[in-house]
């Protein structure tokens, strides 16, 4: 089965969106997923790409979007306590969960618990109590650092980071198939088309307009 790459960041409300549509995209049953958490904050400052948080002009623009694609896919949205708010105990947490199925399960109810409940998971206490609400939590998870250090979550956090800036990830979610980025949770339905022919998006003049000089 062919492997599709999923590099996303909880904190991004878009990424919220593309894992609630990838889930229900006949990709997941047909391509092996694999959830790759990562430092969007680490990847737009190495790109030079400011997120909408910060982008005072773009970000109630960018929120609204988000909203009103929710709405028009019946995807539940509130939005978390706050705003951005620290992912990485999220993000290691799941890197931790090697059975890759699982990882993906998990991904999707951490991302519920914190963008249609509302709930806080920016901390292992709150994490662990959103896990707990929602009978989710085993036994191995309850002392969290502990689990996250045993399967090396931190070290494989750093580490698809670090991959995703060597494979020209800029932003999230980006899904990568193939060796070819799609970014953005607009994008299932052209990756879709793409993993069902490859050819039919040949000879699209893509190196040529690459290679052009500059004009000014």
């Amino acid at each position: 089965m062919s492997k599709l790459e999923v590099y996303y960041d909880v904190i991004s409300p878009y990424s919220y969106l593309g894992l609630e549509l990838l889930k229900k995209s006949p990709l997941a049953e047909n391509l092996e997923i694999e959830i790759l958490p990562i430092s969007l904050g680490t990847v737009l400052g190495e790109t030079g790409n400011p997120g909408p948080a910060n982008i005072p002009a773009k970000r109630p623009g960018a929120l609204f979007d988000v909203c009103l694609q929710c709405r028009r896919h019946g995807i539940e949205i509130y939005g978390p306590p706050a705003h951005p708010f620290m992912p990485m105990v999220a993000m290691r947490f799941l890197h931790a969960i090697s059975d890759l199925s699982e990882r993906f399960d998990m991904a999707l109810l951490i991302n519920k618990l914190c963008w249609a409940d509302g709930l806080a998971i920016d901390t292992e206490e709150a994490l662990l109590a959103a896990l707990e609400g929602a009978n989710a939590l085993k036994d191995e998870w309850r002392d969290l650092s502990g689990f996250v250090k045993a399967n090396r979550g931190r070290q494989g956090y750093k580490q698809a980071t670090r991959a995703a800036l060597a494979k020209n990830v800029f932003g999230v979610p980006t899904f990568r198939y193939n060796e070819i980025n799609f970014w953005g949770s607009d994008r299932l339905e052209l990756l879709e088309l793409y993993v069902a022919d490859p050819s039919q998006f040949e000879d699209m003049h893509f190196e040529r307009m690459m290679n052009l000089p500059s004009g000014l």
